[in-house]
């Protein structure tokens, strides 16, 4: 235990950081979960556990595993490929406000806009919601259980 960093010793007890592995390993719960428990980050919860000689899960998610999944990765390339062509050959027109907020947000530094579109199904890739980043980050989060 002397190889934790003193944040951690200082924010977590040794009963804590039992149940942090009990959490983890039997229970099955995030890093992000049990951090928020404990009041300590995912990183440092990673840290503590992982020098505690705890087995991480694996972290690849293929398929339908991956909570990114929308029909693979030839579907989301298809698909934005689409409505980036549509928006510029002006059939598809995009808006300068959020869809969901209804705030013109400011442009990037690079001059783009800041309104993104988020695809609900990607074999509508026409059938977009058009969101300002902080809304579209919201709606992925809502999407997942985050």
């Amino acid at each position: 235990m002397s190889e934790l960093s003193p944040r951690l010793l200082q924010k977590l007890t040794p009963a804590q950081v039992e149940a942090s592995v009990r959490l983890y390993q039997d229970d099955g719960m995030s890093l992000a979960e049990i951090g928020k428990r404990f009041g300590v980050t995912r990183q440092s919860m990673h840290k503590l556990l992982k020098r505690r000689g705890v087995k991480m899960r694996p972290q690849l998610r293929l398929g339908q595993a991956n909570h990114f999944y929308r029909g693979g990765v030839k579907a989301v390339d298809l698909s934005q490929g689409r409505l980036e062509k549509a928006v510029l050959h002006g059939k598809i027109k995009r808006p300068k406000r959020c869809q969901k907020c209804g705030k013109i947000p400011p442009r990037m530094k690079d001059g783009r806009t800041a309104i993104q579109a988020h695809h609900p199904d990607y074999s509508k890739p026409l059938q977009v919601e058009w969101l300002c980043q902080r809304c579209h980050h919201a709606r992925h989060r809502s999407l997942h259980g985050m």
